[in-house]
């Protein structure tokens, strides 16, 4: 097809990908991203550790790579992320040997928000704030993560967080991002958090629904009661790193009982879930943006994780970088109500 899905989808929401440095020197993959996406997220080069893996040192590489290549052809990006329980830096919770003090942890926060952000202020319209800070099996009795950043600080640097990012970046929008979010226990104490965060004036603007879903999860119904409680709050939604495994969590832990090829049945069932995705998401003014963790099958982190080296097919494109057939189908219900 000559339209691609950010074309098909313009009038209801943006289509991203979340991509890596390597990818922007990659003509197959320039081609892709040109045709089909509108937002970038860098997969792994903005998180706390890649880009500040010492005090004194910021890596810019990889997120100077795909932010360069956003300014250049005009794509705005999600900044993800700030602060995270996951892939940080050693030094971060620690002073001469010690947990280091909540103040300086704050002001290492803070720093590092204000550095980030000036850098990339220009190219990024939203910025994941906080990542992942509920945890309704092992946290509190709140829910609340025990991370090194609650134990420290307890649950005021999640405010502080978005308060200070408000203050550096005025224009941007501000997001709460996080997986297994859009049904049961871990839905309803992500409202209750966010709620208690508005109530008290915090500067949230959306809410990201990560998305990292199953063949045959979740039902269209689902993801649009999803889209109906956060929006009541006044949240823009994002799904913010879609991509749609060929296992369920559990399943064929072993490697003699991996797919050894594509499971075509499943396939056929993936796409069903993208396609619920997309019609969920375009029935609600709230929903500005659709992000696949990746964009072709040959390179997505779900090949070792949580399972290593047990292949997956979860995105878009195949391992040859060429469209499945849901693309077509999905470009197809785009152009359909964009003429209603």
């Amino acid at each position: 097809m000559s339209i691609g899905l950010k074309d098909a989808w313009k009038h209801s929401f943006h289509v991203g990908a979340a991509v890596c440095g390597k990818m922007m020197n990659d003509p197959e993959y320039d081609a892709l991203i040109k045709k089909h996406f509108s937002t970038l997220t860098v997969e792994n080069g903005m998180k706390f550790g890649p880009v500040h893996p010492e005090e004194n040192m910021y890596k810019w590489d990889d997120s100077d790579l795909v932010a360069n290549y956003a300014r250049k052809n005009n794509m705005p990006m999600r900044g993800h992320v700030m602060l995270w329980h996951n892939q940080n830096p050693s030094w971060l919770f620690l002073d001469n040997g010690e947990t280091v003090s909540k103040n300086k942890l704050y002001k290492r926060l803070e720093d590092h928000m204000a550095e980030v952000a000036n850098r990339y202020g220009d190219v990024v319209y939203s910025w994941d704030v906080l990542n992942e800070v509920i945890d309704v099996d092992k946290g509190d009795e709140n829910g609340f993560r025990l991370s090194d950043w609650y134990k420290i600080c307890g649950n005021d640097v999640y405010e502080f967080a978005f308060k200070r990012m408000r203050e550096i970046c005025p224009k941007a929008k501000l997001f709460y991002n996080d997986y297994n979010n859009e049904s049961g226990k871990k839905m309803d104490v992500s409202l209750e958090f966010l709620s208690r965060l508005l109530d008290k004036g915090v500067p949230i603007n959306g809410v990201g629904i990560q998305a990292h879903w199953y063949y045959n999860f979740p039902k269209e119904e689902i993801i649009v009661n999803a889209i109906e409680k956060y929006s009541k709050l006044g949240l823009e939604i994002e799904f913010t790193e879609v991509d749609i495994s060929i296992y369920e969590w559990d399943e064929k832990r072993e490697s003699s009982q991996f797919f050894k090829s594509r499971p075509e049945e499943r396939i056929v069932k993936q796409a069903e879930t993208y396609k619920n995705l997309f019609r969920a998401a375009s029935t609600s003014s709230a929903v500005k943006n659709i992000t696949t963790w990746g964009i072709a099958d040959c390179y997505t982190w779900l090949d070792d994780f949580p399972v290593p080296k047990r292949k997956n097919w979860p995105l878009l494109f195949d391992e040859n970088k060429k469209e499945k057939p849901v693309v077509g189908s999905l470009i197809e219900e785009g152009q359909k109500r964009d003429k209603k």
